[in-house]
């Protein structure tokens, strides 16, 4: 099949046509051109600098008036061909034409009609731009006393016009509608009898600035002296007037052939720069539509499909190149992050390599920081993309200045006003992973959309997550990277399936929406995105192929995965191994994952939120008083005058992210950075009233702060162990039988000092609870990877997980069994109990099996609190009932019965139902009052 073909028609719907400014019709585009005309006229008025190549007309202006602009310099008069003359001192041209033999000075009596003497001179001078006309006499008598330097013959001490050519009359001027004679050497306001019509053209405004009054002559047709039979002069003339057919015929091929380079660079452009406009994608070499082994998508279709198409005529032959010819025969794989986005992809070998998004330049320096696309989005013009979006069903003409995501988005916001903030999302993914929360999407032109939790989202409602996956989309599938159609996508553990399923439905809609239409919609179709192995399971995955962990035959080697990411921390453990015969022969390996959990608020960007929130109620005092509020954390409680500070309005949110911004080079820990020597911490905040106090200054505890760092991830690190207990539990595992586990540490957070010195602490304590007798630890641990900054292509503890989940895809080597997962969904996501003497007692846990009633309580009273919390630690039964992790729900019970007892069970990994039953009863199913049933 032929993949590039050259083209001189170019087919397009007529919407897009006008989106992009060009037509099908050669004088539409000529009327279209005026604005490029303006642009270069613009820049030849303010000097801009311009070469031939890209700027013709600029380029001709400025050759033209080098020519002129030593005479436009004289103190009065500038010659024009035809014998007509500028003069300065009236802002105007006089006609002084030394043989008259079309009688244009011809004699009027006084009281003639002003519009009868100008239609004579029209008509003599046959001007098709300008229309001349009789002077005032103010302007007339200005003409006396022209000085030696006219550049006509004077009449001797009068020194006004000769009388030769214009046979000794007066001279002719308007006056309330008629005209009368005015003899030249008089200043008195007697009229004459009659007079002579001496045709003047009136410049109306002042001018001062000579390229200007250049172009003043090019509109008005007019040709300085010295540019007589210049031809650049002439195609100037043909361009600027080319609606006037019979102006310039000699010259008006030429002037076209301008014109058509300035429409061909109008259309070349468009192609080259439509994905810079769509996402800040480097604008497209020329060469992409010249080179016969390049080719542009756009220009790919072989006739009209549909009467809203029209053909555009290409001035010059462009390559165009069939789409399909561009699809990969490879894998992208998306670890959709909280805080940012990773893409790694694979082509026709196992080389699996990072890709740049949200990195419009690609000619720069490669940074580490290009592979990991910033999860944040701003809303600029939400009207304008949203109509943009729907106009089209692929590649629509959506314009990056419209929305912005990405680096962009993410620097603007951290510049941004308080009043703007609300115009950015940096939650995308948190919003889906809550069932229950509703979202607020705010543009800077005032319009505002109401969204509500991800999982009620409808089919056409305004979806950022398909929105997010257009972008990524457009950065993943374009000319210099070819078309992807398969692609896998990356889960917490904690998701359930049907925010999963919701997650991968509206990436691959706006992955869809990212290929050219050119592609055609069968083949758009194929375009599949599938779930892959869970985050930290993928990272495991990574992990044993750079430590190169080959293990051979009855070998197990146990795992557990820590990745500690921006969000929240994930859990995962389970088992590498040689995969056996059977269902497993076409494999090298298989991973069995048994267990997962997690610590849903220990990420970075939340510990930085619970520095900041620390740091604000230590100076409640000093913002009361000032009146600036700042965001709760989700992990604390309100306290004494929290109501008048704590907000979710713009100004907190924003206060708290300037805080956090302030103190992210502490939680980094970057060379040199410290907290002023007077513990204070300078930074802009705005209080209630939006009005910004700059310098604001903070006290602040480096002590304190990092003692709060150390407790927090402490307590994360206790979770793992104890999620890593439960999980060995399950399995039957006792430590002590098996040689160690390795403990892989993942995600940016993990580079942090404070989670290997704590993992060395826990690690021993570990020891020690199992009765280490060999005196060989349990438990070794790893590194994040990326350790060798040199090779940015490598996988780090952020890029990691988007690696394992190509190397675990469908069709690989390695075979993953999930045991997080039964019954087509995840396992219960909490642990249920009861308050007893301040400790939280567990009677329901993330290892219980769905639909199995459990007895909770006595129903001897109306009223019951149930508690419940994801923290695996809270398994010990040695948690403090206030531990902000541990949430509570008060029931009431629409009946009691002291023989009774109130039965639990679970329902979905969210979810539970209670009803009231006699022991004996239930299991029979036999209830004494209606189930009922509560999302958690």
């Amino acid at each position: 099949m032929m993949d590039t073909k050259i083209v001189t028609q170019w087919t397009l719907s007529n919407q897009n046509a006008q989106q992009i400014g060009v037509d099908a019709s050669f004088d539409k585009m000529l009327t279209n051109i005026e604005e490029t005309i303006q642009k270069e006229i613009i820049a030849f008025v303010n000097n801009v600098t311009v070469t031939n190549e890209d700027k013709p007309l600029a380029n001709a202006l400025n050759d033209c008036f080098a020519e002129v602009e030593s005479e436009f310099n004289s103190e009065r008069w500038v010659s024009l061909t035809d014998e007509i003359y500028f003069d300065k001192k009236v802002n105007g041209c006089w006609v002084v034409r030394k043989n008259d033999e079309n009688n244009l000075y011809r004699l009027f009596n006084r009281g003639t009609p002003a519009v009868q003497v100008n239609d004579h001179v029209n008509k003599i001078l046959q001007d098709p731009i300008n229309k001349w006309a009789v002077p005032s006499k103010e302007t007339l008598l200005k003409m006396l006393n022209l000085g030696s330097n006219a550049p006509f013959k004077i009449h001797g001490s009068f020194r006004c016009i000769d009388y030769d050519y214009i046979d000794s009359w007066d001279q002719l001027y308007v006056i309330g509608g008629d005209v009368c004679g005015n003899h030249m050497p008089n200043k008195c306001d007697f009229p004459q009898s009659s007079g002579v019509s001496v045709p003047f053209l009136d410049f109306k405004d002042p001018i001062s600035n000579l390229k200007v009054l250049f172009l003043e002559f090019l509109n008005k047709g007019l040709t300085p002296l010295p540019l007589k039979n210049s031809l650049q002069y002439k195609l100037l003339l043909s361009i600027v007037h080319r609606k006037q057919k019979a102006l310039f015929p000699e010259y008006k091929l030429e002037g076209n052939q301008i014109v058509k380079e300035l429409i061909t660079k109008k259309i070349t452009k468009s192609l080259l720069v439509e994905d810079h406009i769509r996402a800040d994608i480097a604008p497209y070499h020329l060469k992409m539509i010249e080179d016969t082994e390049l080719g542009h998508w756009s220009l790919w279709a072989d006739e009209l499909e549909n009467t809203d198409e029209q053909s555009v005529s290409l001035p010059i032959p462009l390559v165009a190149r069939d789409p399909k010819s561009s699809i990969n025969d490879g894998v992208v794989a998306i670890d959709f992050g909280t805080k940012s986005t990773v893409v790694v992809y694979q082509k026709d070998n196992v080389n699996i390599h990072p890709m740049r998004v949200g990195t419009g330049d690609l000619r720069t320096d490669i940074q580490a920081h290009h592979y990991e696309n910033p999860t944040i989005m701003e809303f600029r013009d939400l009207d304008a993309f949203i109509s943009a979006y729907n106009e089209k069903a692929n590649k629509p003409y959506t314009r990056w200045q419209d929305l912005t995501i990405s680096h962009t988005a993410k620097n603007a916001m951290e510049g941004t006003e308080s009043s703007q903030f609300n115009t950015f999302l940096d939650e995308i993914k948190q919003w889906a992973g809550d069932k229950n929360r509703k979202l607020k999407v705010v543009g800077q032109k005032g319009r505002v959309i109401d969204l509500p939790p991800f999982l009620e989202l409808g089919t056409d409602d305004f979806n950022p997550i398909e929105i997010y996956a257009y972008y990524l989309g457009l950065y993943i599938s374009n000319l210099n990277n070819g078309i992807f159609m398969e692609y896998i996508l990356s889960f917490p553990v904690t998701y359930e399936m049907p925010v999963r399923d919701k997650i991968i439905e509206s990436f691959e809609k706006g992955l869809k929406k990212s290929l050219p239409a050119e592609l055609g919609g069968d083949t758009i179709e194929q375009l599949t995105v599938i779930k892959g192995a869970s985050e930290p399971a993928a990272y495991a995955l990574t992990a044993f192929k750079s430590h190169d962990f080959d293990p051979e035959g009855d070998e197990r080697i146990f795992y557990g995965v820590f990745d500690f990411g921006g969000g929240t921390t994930d859990f995962d453990f389970g088992i590498f191994r040689e995969a056996k015969n059977g269902k497993e022969r076409r494999f090298d390996y298989v991973i069995e994952h048994f267990g997962a959990g997690g610590d849903q608020f220990l990420g970075g960007e939340n510990l930085l939120e619970l520095l900041a929130f620390e740091v604000f109620k230590k100076n409640k005092v000093a913002l009361l008083k000032a009146g600036i509020q700042f965001e709760k954390h989700p992990e604390k409680d309100e306290f004494a005058g929290s109501e008048q500070l704590l907000s979710y309005s713009q100004e907190a949110r924003n206060n708290t992210k300037k805080l956090c911004i302030a103190l992210r080079p502490f939680w980094e820990e970057h060379e040199g950075f410290a907290i002023d020597a007077s513990g204070e911490l300078s930074i802009t905040l705005t209080d209630i009233n939006g009005i910004q106090h700059s310098a604001f200054a903070l006290d602040v505890d480096e002590d304190e702060l990092t003692q709060l760092l150390s407790d927090r991830i402490e307590r994360g690190v206790e979770n793992f162990f104890n999620a890593l207990r439960l999980a060995f539990s399950n399995i039957q595992e006792s430590l002590n039988d098996i040689d160690d586990v390795k403990i892989f540490l993942a995600g940016n957070s993990s580079q942090s000092s404070f989670v290997n010195t704590l993992f060395e602490k826990h690690i021993n304590l570990q020891d020690e609870a199992i009765s280490n007798i060999s005196g060989d630890s349990h438990f070794k641990l790893f590194a994040p990877l990326g350790a060798d900054k040199t090779d940015l292509e490598k996988p780090t503890g952020k890029t990691g997980v988007a690696f394992g989940l190509i190397e675990s895809r469908e069709g690989g080597n390695i075979m993953v069994i999930d045991r997080n997962v039964g019954d087509d969904d995840i396992r219960f996501k909490y642990y249920l109990g009861e308050s007893r003497k301040g400790k939280f007692k567990p009677i329901i846990d993330r290892e219980s099996n769905f639909n199995q009633w459990i007895e909770f309580i006595d129903a001897g009273y109306q009223k019951f609190e149930l508690f419940y919390t994801e923290q695996p630690t809270s398994s010990t039964g040695n948690v403090s009932i206030s531990d902000s992790g541990i949430k509570k729900k008060a029931i009431k019970l629409d009946m009691t019965d002291d023989d009774a007892f109130v039965y639990i069970r679970i329902t979905s990994p969210t979810q539970i139902e209670y009803v009231i039953a006699n022991e004996n009863d239930i299991a029979n199913n036999v209830y004494i009052n209606e189930i009922q049933s509560l999302e958690l």
